[in-house]
């Protein structure tokens, strides 16, 4: 079974009818999170989707229980149950469930005041990419999404940095990012959230424009984060962009009218998480590097520390959190190839024009999932990255799916790899 065929006959497993608090069609991951809605994983899944009507013939969509008009309604509706789902402060949640493990649990816990993660910076993307599929922008509530917007810019930013945080290290997407996990709440500006923020106000601009409607203010908010990011969190001496702890507390202690650490306050508005992995390359995928920046950036992919045989490692090997150990609460990220980091960093090579190691690892990532599909006839959540070993959950295929796009330009069985320039 080849990658085409592997989509062909699983894709509609990922296609849910309105359940629970649902009450839209939607999208799951597939084996391990079925039921329930995810931001992130409902944006890449619908993303393959989509891109599936450039690899397959829309019969062969059809035959496949995957449709046009079935797709088109499923993509629109995890916007529109992400939507529906708004609280009056604009708070959106990071997942909803039909009749799952979490269902209520995020209204709940917001109702009591608590802090909590918003839906990550994916859905004013979610929201184009459905306009884009069906060609209608009408149905779009812009004021929703400026009001998601406006909850990240009144909850979740450190004024002092310019930079976005996450409240804490729940649902973060990458579950155990060192520059997270563990570390005090509201102390981190980690570089995937910022990034994905510049990619959220700039799909915003765009849906407004698609509206005519005026979309200057996010195009300057979108440009104001890129200068925050290229301040703040490039490493000129590293040549890569990295997290930043923004947790600064000063500690209150006097005696005898003398007050402790009083008069040289920190000039710094950051101090860097010098930590590689995965998300440090997605100033390619949206675009923040200028030319420099990105070749630098890419000098760290000829590292056999971070690029492996089978793609991009979510952590560096050389880092002292580095493991490879199966696990999915968290689901494991310190190391392990996953393949929407794969497929990110690939598609930002290719917006640089780095198109030598863009197709070095498209063909690592099409090899990999050959592999498994010639040795278990499935796909999984994530790999080994030296030996393409699986880790837990076959029938996992959120951004696996993905896959279907790095098959576009020409679909080839990758049996080796192309020559490496080292």
């Amino acid at each position: 079974m080849n990658t085409k065929e592997y989509f062909l006959r699983n894709a509609h497993r990922v296609l849910k009818k309105p359940a629970g608090e649902l009450k839209n069609p939607f999208l799951d991951p597939g084996s391990g999170y079925e039921g329930d809605l995810w931001d992130w994983d409902s944006y890449f899944t619908a993303k393959a989707l989509c891109a599936a009507f450039s690899t397959c013939s829309d019969m062969e969509m059809k035959e496949a229980g995957c449709a046009r008009e079935v797709v088109a309604a499923h993509i629109k509706g995890c916007v529109l149950n992400f939507l529906t789902a708004q609280e009056n402060d604009g708070y959106i949640p990071i997942m909803l469930s039909g009749n799952g493990l979490f269902a209520g649990y995020f209204h709940g816990e917001h109702a009591k005041g608590i802090p909590l993660n918003q839906h990550k910076p994916f859905l004013c993307q979610a929201a184009l990419q459905a306009g884009e599929f069906t060609g209608d922008y009408k149905w779009i509530d812009c004021d929703k999404l400026a009001a998601y917007l406006h909850y990240y810019e009144m909850r979740q930013f450190d004024v002092r940095s310019g930079l976005f945080i996450w409240q804490d290290d729940i649902m973060i997407g990458i579950d155990n990012n060192p520059t997270v996990y563990y570390r005090a709440p509201r102390s981190s500006a980690d570089i995937y959230l910022n990034s994905f923020i510049v990619a959220e106000y700039d799909a915003m601009a765009e849906i407004l424009r698609r509206n005519d409607k005026d979309a200057t203010e996010y195009e300057n908010k979108a440009a104001t984060l890129r200068i925050a990011i290229n301040g703040q969190m490039w490493d000129e001496h590293d040549g890569i962009y990295y997290s930043q702890d923004v947790g600064f507390v000063k500690t209150e202690r006097s005696y005898n009218g003398f007050t402790f650490h009083e008069g040289f306050a920190p000039k710094w508005n950051t101090v860097p998480l010098k930590i590689r992995f995965w998300a440090c390359f997605l100033p390619l995928y949206v675009g923040v590097c200028n030319e420099e920046q990105a070749n630098r950036l890419c000098e760290h992919l000829h590292d056999p520390d971070v690029m492996a045989t089978y793609g991009v490692r979510t952590l560096a090997r050389n880092e002292k959190m580095y493991n490879l150990e199966k696990s999915n609460n968290p689901s494991n990220w310190l190391g392990p190839i996953w393949i929407v980091a794969n497929y990110l960093t690939y598609k930002g090579l290719l917006r640089y024009k780095k198109t030598e190691l863009a197709e070095n690892l498209r063909a690592k990532t099409i090899l990999l999932l050959q592999k498994n599909l010639e040795q278990y006839s499935e796909m999984f959540e994530s790999y080994h990255p030296d030996t393409g070993a699986p880790n837990l959950f076959p029938g996992f295929l959120s951004w696996n799916l993905l896959a279907i796009e790095l098959c576009e330009k020409n679909y080839i069985e990758t049996k080796e790899l192309p020559n490496e320039k080292r």
